[in-house]
């Protein structure tokens, strides 16, 4: 995250669409559509979200959260963390979430791809079946459903590629198989290209997953405080 930084209290207002993704999101989807019914304190009162079938999504009380709003011609995001349930005017089911002290406004719509300070031990194996030696490779990025990492050479799309991602904080390393989903080539002046190597997690559980999810959280806010101090 690396966009300006703005003063929440300056862009939020009563009425305003938000798109709410809970730490238990799927990479890559939607979030649950929502509106500010009010402000009161250091609380936004928002309507609550429901599901394809209507029903009530109530996170956890101290879950995180990941906040869409929009913007005179651009977008806003922001952690933020749920603090309880209740009803707007009596009869309006909404959640009660927290206030942060900035926004940032960006562009391009981006979820939980993070870029990290991470290695991985990967084992590419080819459509034959063959399995190559070990190699330690630093990780581009980082989502609850892959990774991107630096690669001397292509690898061909759909193979597969034994993982172990090393030394997460709070997590420890992770092995997983994955799969090649793209490889993109990149320049660099003075020095031969590498490639990006995104891969897909495959049969991860969804508590690892949500592991994940809750480490870039950390990540992600750390990299706006640093912004904001500097």
């Amino acid at each position: 995250m690396a966009g300006e930084l703005v003063e929440a209290r300056s862009i939020l207002f009563i009425g305003q669409r938000l798109e709410i993704f809970f730490e238990n999101t799927e990479e890559g989807t939607s979030g649950y559509t929502s509106r500010i019914e009010d402000i009161v304190g250091d609380d936004l009162i928002v309507a609550m979200p429901v599901d394809e079938r209507l029903v009530p999504i109530i996170p956890r009380v101290g879950e995180n959260l990941y906040v869409l709003a929009g913007g005179d011609g651009c977008h806003y995001r922001f952690f933020s963390v749920h603090r309880g349930h209740g009803r707007h005017d009596g009869r309006i089911p909404t959640l009660r979430i927290s206030i942060p002290e900035f926004v940032e406004r960006f562009q391009k719509r981006g979820l939980f791809r993070t870029k990290v300070n991470l290695t991985a031990t990967i084992r590419h194996i080819d459509a034959e079946g063959t399995i190559d030696a070990p190699t330690n490779v630093p990780i581009v990025d980082l989502s609850g459903s892959g990774l991107s990492f630096i690669w001397p050479q292509r690898l061909p799309i759909d193979t597969g590629v034994a993982l172990d991602i090393n030394d997460i904080p709070g997590i420890g390393t992770i092995e997983m198989m994955s799969k090649v989903m793209r490889v993109t080539r990149v320049e660099r002046e003075g020095d031969t290209p590498v490639y990006h190597i995104g891969i897909q997690f495959l049969a991860l559980s969804r508590s690892m997953r949500d592991k994940i999810v809750r480490y870039l959280f950390q990540v992600q806010r750390a990299q706006v405080e640093r912004v904001k101090n500097d």
